[in-house]
């Protein structure tokens, strides 16, 4: 690793982890590596424990009323694929012939809209995509006058992953309980969750997808799936997200149906437990979420005056830090975004990424099409300095046409 390395991709993978990840991964592989919920010896139970433990920990992150509800993933796509099959299968089983509806954003990333996509192909649902202002926002208004009665589910992400836009979750979760009383809100808060407060109830949200590895700090293949009572109802009787995932649980043998409660109704197969325990490491580690807030906003003006101030950069989103996440992205006048990001990496030390960062149709309505732009997303641990640094290589590309 180049010691100089200068890390802004956290809207990809956060960097540097805490220390705490790494030595609590370790000691977990090293004490207490059995299968959790698969035996009653020392190992199993010790595994457990940590995988509880961190269950827990994510349920008072959401402010989820019951940590039974927190189903653990092995990320935030896995988590929104549990979520889309089960609701899609089960609606369409009792559609009785009419398509369901769905509604979406176009700055959802490609975890919700490739899984949509295969249903549309399909014909087996209508889906309509709502379009953003220039600035990343999603009208409500807009929003939810395409919901109706037949409106099973809404997805939205929380905030943009190529603009950092923060949502009015609240306001469209509200009006969707008015509108399309059996519809079912999902929210995706890969980009928010670790840097800004989140209540489950307060924003009127049935499911939730969770990212362990970005605002967390925590490490890759973790991550939860909220799933509120609407959406898996206590009573069986009652119609409930599919479980299309189906093997071990460890807590209903013999027998071939899978347990009916959660969270084991929907956590077949062995979970990255090690991952878990440095998850939950990273969680009790952090206790800084309000500074850290306070820093990467002010990390992020210094970026946002920075690069506007660069002739022949075009920055994209919200003017200030207001209602934003610290992510960017720009183009450069004559150069490629992967062009630039390449010349950023190889000649100056700085990761960043360049592209439609798997969300096209959020690149499509801002204008930069197929080529993308430069997202720069900062973390806690950069400095001033450095966002000093990226600028002036940023000014330099910009001198140089990329060459």
């Amino acid at each position: 690793m180049r010691e100089t390395l200068i890390y802004l991709d956290n809207a990809a993978t956060s960097w540097p982890k805490p220390p705490a990840v790494c030595e609590a991964m370790c000691a977990f592989l090293r004490d207490s590596a059995g299968n959790p919920g698969r035996g009653g010896h020392m190992l199993a139970r010790a595994a457990s424990e940590t995988v509880e433990s961190a269950r827990l920990a994510l349920a008072e992150l959401i402010a989820a009323p019951d940590p039974k509800r927190v189903v653990l993933t092995h990320g935030c796509t896995d988590a929104l694929n549990i979520a889309i099959h089960g609701i899609m299968r089960s609606a369409i089983v009792r559609s009785c012939g009419e398509r369901p509806r769905v509604v979406c954003s176009c700055l959802e990333h490609n975890a919700v809209l490739r899984t949509l996509h295969c249903y549309e192909g399909s014909g087996l649902i209508e889906l309509d995509v709502i379009g953003c202002g220039s600035d990343g926002l999603i009208d409500p208004s807009a929003y939810l006058a395409e919901c109706d009665e037949r409106t099973v589910l809404a997805c939205l992400t929380h905030a943009s992953n190529v603009l950092g836009t923060i949502q009015e979750v609240g306001v469209i979760g509200a009006g969707l309980r008015e509108r399309s009383p059996r519809g079912l809100f999902l929210v995706d808060v890969a980009q928010t969750l670790g840097h800004l407060p989140i209540d489950v109830e307060a924003g009127h949200v049935d499911l939730m997808a969770i990212a362990g590895h970005k605002g967390l700090r925590g490490p890759t293949g973790t991550g939860a799936l909220y799933v509120g009572p609407r959406a898996f109802p206590d009573d069986p009787d009652q119609p409930r997200l599919f479980c299309e995932r189906r093997g071990g649980t460890g807590m209903k043998a013999p027998g071939l149906e899978m347990p009916g409660a959660l969270p084991d109704a929907l956590e077949a197969g062995t979970m990255n437990a090690v991952g878990f325990a440095g998850l939950l490491a990273a969680i009790e580690a952090d206790g800084g979420a309000d500074d850290a807030g306070t820093h990467e906003s002010a990390l992020l003006s210094r970026m946002l005056d920075g690069l506007r101030a660069i002739e022949g950069v075009t920055v994209f989103g919200l003017p200030g830090v207001d209602g934003r996440m610290p992510v960017v992205s720009f183009i450069i006048d004559g150069v490629h975004p992967r062009t630039a990001a390449d010349i950023l990496d190889r000649k100056h030390n700085i990761a960043v990424r360049g592209g439609v960062h798997c969300a096209p149709l959020a690149h499509r309505a801002i204008g930069t099409g197929e080529d993308g732009a430069v997202r720069a997303s900062i973390g806690p641990m950069n400095t001033g300095e450095e966002i000093d640094a990226f600028v002036d290589a940023v000014a330099r590309i910009a001198e140089s046409g990329g060459e």
